[in-house]
Protein backbone atom coordinates (compact mmCIF):
# COMPACT_ATOMS: atom_id res chain seq x y z
CA UNK A 1 0.00 0.00 0.00
CA UNK A 2 2.85 2.31 1.04
CA UNK A 3 4.53 1.25 -2.30
CA UNK A 4 1.00 2.48 -4.38
CA UNK A 5 0.90 6.00 -2.79
CA UNK A 6 4.52 7.01 -3.59
CA UNK A 7 4.55 5.65 -7.10
CA UNK A 8 1.17 7.75 -7.51
CA UNK A 9 3.48 10.80 -5.86
CA UNK A 10 6.19 10.34 -8.49
CA UNK A 11 4.21 10.61 -11.00
CA UNK A 12 2.89 13.57 -10.16
CA UNK A 13 5.95 14.78 -9.85
CA UNK A 14 7.44 13.38 -13.41
CA UNK A 15 4.02 15.20 -14.79
CA UNK A 16 5.09 18.64 -13.49
CA UNK A 17 1.59 18.62 -11.70
CA UNK A 18 2.69 20.31 -8.79
CA UNK A 19 -1.01 21.36 -7.56
CA UNK A 20 -2.17 17.91 -8.19
CA UNK A 21 0.46 16.79 -6.00
CA UNK A 22 0.24 19.12 -3.00
CA UNK A 23 -3.50 18.49 -2.96
CA UNK A 24 -2.38 14.64 -2.72
CA UNK A 25 -0.06 14.86 0.11
CA UNK A 26 -2.46 16.58 1.97
CA UNK A 27 -4.97 14.06 1.23
CA UNK A 28 -1.93 11.30 2.35
CA UNK A 29 -1.45 13.57 5.60
CA UNK A 30 -5.08 13.98 6.36
CA UNK A 31 -5.21 9.69 6.01
CA UNK A 32 -2.32 9.35 8.34
CA UNK A 33 -3.82 11.01 10.76
CA UNK A 34 -6.78 9.80 10.33
CA UNK A 35 -5.15 6.52 10.87
CA UNK A 36 -3.58 7.75 14.04
CA UNK A 37 -6.39 9.01 15.33
CA UNK A 38 -8.45 5.59 15.04
CA UNK A 39 -5.44 3.50 16.38
CA UNK A 40 -5.41 5.86 19.64
CA UNK A 41 -9.30 5.90 19.76
CA UNK A 42 -8.98 2.12 19.82
CA UNK A 43 -6.30 1.78 22.29
CA UNK A 44 -8.09 4.22 24.19
CA UNK A 45 -11.49 1.97 24.02
CA UNK A 46 -9.07 -1.15 25.05
CA UNK A 47 -7.99 0.74 28.25
CA UNK A 48 -11.34 1.70 29.13
CA UNK A 49 -12.47 -1.93 29.03
CA UNK A 50 -9.58 -3.18 31.02
CA UNK A 51 -10.29 -0.64 33.80
CA UNK A 52 -14.00 -1.39 33.37
CA UNK A 53 -13.32 -5.39 33.87
CA UNK A 54 -10.88 -3.71 36.73
CA UNK A 55 -13.79 -2.02 38.45
CA UNK A 56 -16.64 -4.58 37.49
CA UNK A 57 -14.39 -6.59 39.78
CA UNK A 58 -13.89 -4.93 42.41
CA UNK A 59 -17.53 -3.96 42.62
CA UNK A 60 -18.02 -7.67 42.65
CA UNK A 61 -15.58 -8.04 45.73
CA UNK A 62 -17.41 -5.41 47.18
CA UNK A 63 -20.41 -6.44 47.10
CA UNK A 64 -19.44 -10.35 48.66
CA UNK A 65 -17.91 -8.13 51.25
CA UNK A 66 -21.02 -5.68 51.94
CA UNK A 67 -23.26 -9.10 52.36
CA UNK A 68 -20.80 -10.62 54.57
CA UNK A 69 -21.28 -7.40 56.62
CA UNK A 70 -24.91 -7.63 57.12
CA UNK A 71 -24.32 -11.07 58.15
CA UNK A 72 -21.68 -9.90 60.54
CA UNK A 73 -23.79 -6.51 61.89
CA UNK A 74 -26.92 -8.40 62.47
CA UNK A 75 -24.99 -10.84 64.90
CA UNK A 76 -23.49 -8.11 66.63
CA UNK A 77 -27.43 -6.51 66.92
CA UNK A 78 -27.95 -9.60 68.08
CA UNK A 79 -25.20 -9.94 70.86
CA UNK A 80 -25.46 -5.96 71.65
CA UNK A 81 -29.30 -6.38 72.31
CA UNK A 82 -28.65 -9.93 74.67
CA UNK A 83 -26.17 -7.67 76.69
CA UNK A 84 -29.48 -4.93 77.25
CA UNK A 85 -31.91 -8.14 78.26
CA UNK A 86 -29.34 -9.24 80.72
CA UNK A 87 -28.24 -5.89 82.00
CA UNK A 88 -31.98 -5.04 82.65
CA UNK A 89 -32.90 -8.48 84.50
CA UNK A 90 -29.54 -8.01 86.82
CA UNK A 91 -30.26 -4.46 87.69
CA UNK A 92 -34.44 -5.31 88.29
CA UNK A 93 -34.94 -8.49 90.02
CA UNK A 94 -33.43 -9.01 93.34
CA UNK A 95 -30.57 -10.73 94.71
CA UNK A 96 -30.26 -14.30 94.62
CA UNK A 97 -31.34 -16.54 97.41
CA UNK A 98 -30.45 -20.21 97.24
CA UNK A 99 -27.56 -21.72 94.75
CA UNK A 100 -30.14 -22.42 92.01
CA UNK A 101 -30.80 -18.79 91.63
CA UNK A 102 -26.96 -17.91 92.14
CA UNK A 103 -26.46 -19.81 88.79
CA UNK A 104 -29.27 -18.10 86.84
CA UNK A 105 -27.37 -14.62 88.22
CA UNK A 106 -24.09 -15.53 87.53
CA UNK A 107 -25.32 -17.27 83.83
CA UNK A 108 -26.90 -13.43 83.32
CA UNK A 109 -24.21 -11.14 84.30
CA UNK A 110 -21.69 -13.48 82.20
CA UNK A 111 -23.88 -12.95 79.31
CA UNK A 112 -22.64 -9.04 79.76
CA UNK A 113 -19.23 -9.81 80.91
CA UNK A 114 -18.72 -12.09 77.28
CA UNK A 115 -17.18 -8.99 75.66
CA UNK A 116 -16.47 -9.43 71.39
CA UNK A 117 -14.65 -6.81 69.38
CA UNK A 118 -16.22 -5.42 65.92
CA UNK A 119 -14.08 -6.55 62.99
CA UNK A 120 -15.65 -5.08 60.03
CA UNK A 121 -15.54 -7.45 56.58
CA UNK A 122 -14.00 -4.09 54.76
CA UNK A 123 -10.88 -5.99 53.05
CA UNK A 124 -11.77 -5.00 49.31
CA UNK A 125 -12.05 -1.42 50.32
CA UNK A 126 -9.10 -1.54 52.50
CA UNK A 127 -7.24 -2.85 49.41
CA UNK A 128 -8.38 -0.36 46.81
CA UNK A 129 -7.14 2.45 49.22
CA UNK A 130 -3.82 0.87 49.78
CA UNK A 131 -3.20 0.16 46.21
CA UNK A 132 -4.04 3.64 45.04
CA UNK A 133 -7.28 1.93 42.85
CA UNK A 134 -10.02 3.82 44.56
CA UNK A 135 -10.41 6.07 41.31
CA UNK A 136 -11.12 2.84 39.23
CA UNK A 137 -14.49 3.13 41.08
CA UNK A 138 -16.10 5.62 38.79
CA UNK A 139 -19.84 6.20 40.19
CA UNK A 140 -19.25 9.16 43.02
CA UNK A 141 -22.49 7.62 45.14
CA UNK A 142 -20.47 4.58 45.25
CA UNK A 143 -17.21 6.19 46.52
CA UNK A 144 -18.81 8.48 48.48
CA UNK A 145 -20.99 5.41 49.91
CA UNK A 146 -18.07 3.51 51.14
CA UNK A 147 -16.02 6.69 52.44
CA UNK A 148 -19.01 6.85 54.56
CA UNK A 149 -18.85 3.48 55.93
CA UNK A 150 -15.75 3.40 56.92
CA UNK A 151 -16.79 7.03 59.13
CA UNK A 152 -19.24 3.96 60.55
CA UNK A 153 -16.94 1.54 61.59
CA UNK A 154 -15.13 4.29 63.23
CA UNK A 155 -17.53 5.49 64.97
CA UNK A 156 -18.52 1.94 66.29
CA UNK A 157 -14.86 1.66 67.44
CA UNK A 158 -14.69 4.69 69.00
CA UNK A 159 -18.56 3.56 70.92
CA UNK A 160 -17.04 0.06 71.57
CA UNK A 161 -13.49 2.17 72.88
CA UNK A 162 -15.56 4.04 75.53
CA UNK A 163 -17.71 1.02 76.96
CA UNK A 164 -14.82 -0.98 77.21
CA UNK A 165 -13.32 1.55 80.24
CA UNK A 166 -16.60 1.95 81.76
CA UNK A 167 -16.57 -2.14 81.60
CA UNK A 168 -13.09 -2.61 83.03
CA UNK A 169 -13.68 0.12 85.74
CA UNK A 170 -17.43 -0.70 87.11
CA UNK A 171 -17.96 -4.07 86.27
CA UNK A 172 -15.01 -6.26 85.78
CA UNK A 173 -12.87 -4.92 88.16
CA UNK A 174 -14.69 -4.58 91.53
CA UNK A 175 -16.35 -8.16 90.14
CA UNK A 176 -12.83 -9.94 90.39
CA UNK A 177 -11.67 -8.05 93.38
CA UNK A 178 -14.63 -8.63 95.49
CA UNK A 179 -16.49 -11.66 94.98
CA UNK A 180 -15.69 -15.47 93.97
CA UNK A 181 -15.36 -16.14 90.46
CA UNK A 182 -15.84 -18.95 87.98
CA UNK A 183 -16.94 -20.77 90.81
CA UNK A 184 -19.48 -22.36 88.13
CA UNK A 185 -16.57 -24.08 85.65
CA UNK A 186 -14.43 -26.80 86.83
CA UNK A 187 -11.15 -25.95 86.41
CA UNK A 188 -9.70 -29.05 87.63
CA UNK A 189 -10.20 -30.69 84.45
CA UNK A 190 -8.09 -28.66 81.52
CA UNK A 191 -9.56 -28.80 78.50
CA UNK A 192 -8.18 -27.32 75.03
CA UNK A 193 -11.13 -24.82 74.93
CA UNK A 194 -13.64 -23.45 78.00
CA UNK A 195 -13.51 -25.73 81.55
CA UNK A 196 -16.36 -27.64 81.58
CA UNK A 197 -19.50 -25.39 82.89
CA UNK A 198 -20.93 -27.18 85.96
CA UNK A 199 -24.48 -26.41 87.37
CA UNK A 200 -26.36 -25.75 90.76
CA UNK A 201 -26.23 -28.95 91.89
CA UNK A 202 -22.42 -29.93 91.14
CA UNK A 203 -21.56 -27.37 93.72
CA UNK A 204 -20.20 -28.69 97.22
CA UNK A 205 -22.88 -27.31 99.54
CA UNK A 206 -19.84 -25.89 101.23
CA UNK A 207 -19.47 -23.13 99.08
CA UNK A 208 -23.06 -22.23 98.90
CA UNK A 209 -23.47 -19.73 101.60
CA UNK A 210 -20.36 -17.44 100.21
CA UNK A 211 -21.62 -17.58 96.53
CA UNK A 212 -24.70 -16.76 97.60
CA UNK A 213 -23.31 -13.79 100.01
CA UNK A 214 -20.95 -12.71 97.26
CA UNK A 215 -24.00 -12.84 95.08
CA UNK A 216 -25.78 -10.42 97.26
CA UNK A 217 -23.27 -7.98 97.55
CA UNK A 218 -22.87 -7.36 94.13
CA UNK A 219 -26.40 -6.86 93.46
CA UNK A 220 -26.32 -4.46 96.15
CA UNK A 221 -23.02 -2.58 95.34
CA UNK A 222 -23.71 0.96 93.35
CA UNK A 223 -20.50 0.97 91.25
CA UNK A 224 -21.82 -2.41 90.07
CA UNK A 225 -25.32 -1.40 89.34
CA UNK A 226 -24.15 1.69 87.64
CA UNK A 227 -22.11 0.03 85.49
CA UNK A 228 -24.43 -2.29 84.37
CA UNK A 229 -27.33 0.71 83.71
CA UNK A 230 -23.81 2.39 81.53
CA UNK A 231 -23.82 -1.09 79.89
CA UNK A 232 -27.46 -1.17 79.43
CA UNK A 233 -27.20 2.17 77.56
CA UNK A 234 -23.72 1.40 75.61
CA UNK A 235 -25.59 -1.72 74.48
CA UNK A 236 -28.14 -0.37 73.29
CA UNK A 237 -26.63 2.22 71.08
CA UNK A 238 -24.46 -0.27 69.48
CA UNK A 239 -27.39 -2.68 68.55
CA UNK A 240 -28.97 0.40 67.26
CA UNK A 241 -25.88 1.90 65.15
CA UNK A 242 -25.27 -2.28 63.14
CA UNK A 243 -29.34 -2.18 62.48
CA UNK A 244 -28.60 1.44 61.01
CA UNK A 245 -25.44 0.50 59.30
CA UNK A 246 -27.47 -2.20 57.63
CA UNK A 247 -29.90 -0.58 55.93
CA UNK A 248 -27.33 1.31 55.01
CA UNK A 249 -25.59 -1.46 53.53
CA UNK A 250 -28.27 -2.04 52.08
CA UNK A 251 -28.79 0.64 49.75
CA UNK A 252 -25.07 0.76 48.96
CA UNK A 253 -25.55 -3.39 47.59
CA UNK A 254 -28.61 -1.53 45.20
CA UNK A 255 -26.39 1.06 43.33
CA UNK A 256 -23.35 -1.45 43.13
CA UNK A 257 -25.89 -3.31 41.82
CA UNK A 258 -26.82 -0.62 39.48
CA UNK A 259 -23.60 -0.14 37.91
CA UNK A 260 -22.64 -3.83 37.47
CA UNK A 261 -25.65 -4.06 35.24
CA UNK A 262 -24.53 -0.88 33.49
Amino acid sequence: MIKFFRKIRYNLMEQNKTGKYFKYAIGEIVLVVIGILIALSINNWNENRKERNKEINYLKNLKVDLENEILNSEEFVAYHFRNVQACSKLISEGAPTNIKEVQVYTDTYETVFDWKDFVPNNNTFKELLSSGNLSLIKNDSIKNGLLELEKNYASIAGSEYHMRREYEEYLYDPHVKNISVIEFFDTTKPTKGLPIRLKAEDIPESKHYKLINDATWQNNNQTFTNGLKLALMNNGGLSRKHSNQIAYINHLISLIDAEIKK
